[in-house]
């Protein structure tokens, strides 16, 4: 499922932005990667650095959501902290090569659409309008 960055996915808040360009860079290397040229060790090692990126982002955009007082924050960090349990779970299980390119590829995917695309869309809604509407208060996944 690759997928590029595209001008339509902005919160308008330039860390935010440059952040989730990274997490894309990261989740398309990941789609792309042979798991016949990469050992366990390297692929571990790039799902840490893609956990802890994720960890460093939650946390500033957490931060955000607080500046513009964003009235899905609790809802919206449960969803971080559920992304971060699944990610630590993976992290801790032994697992074949193939199956922890699978789970790098699901949380990866599960990242960039279910996440940025359905979910921090409605932080720049609410920061452009402060108008969440109902649909959006029962849709946030």
């Amino acid at each position: 499922m690759p997928s590029q960055w595209k001008e339509s996915f902005s919160l308008n808040h330039e860390k935010i932005d440059a952040q989730h360009k990274e997490l894309f860079r990261l989740a398309n290397f990941i789609e792309g990667i042979d798991d016949r040229s990469i050992t366990k060790l390297e692929l571990a090692s790039l799902f840490k650095e893609f956990f802890d990126y994720m960890k460093e982002h939650f946390s500033l955009e957490e931060a955000y959501m607080e500046s513009i007082e964003y009235p899905l924050i609790e809802q919206h960090k449960v969803l971080h902290q559920d992304i971060i349990d699944s990610m630590s779970k993976v992290l801790k299980e032994k697992k074949s090569i193939e199956q922890l390119q699978q789970s790098l590829k699901e949380t990866s995917h599960k990242w960039l659409v279910d996440h940025i695309l359905n979910n921090d869309l409605k932080i720049e809604k609410w920061r452009k309008g402060n108008l969440i509407s109902s649909e959006d208060m029962l849709s946030i996944q």
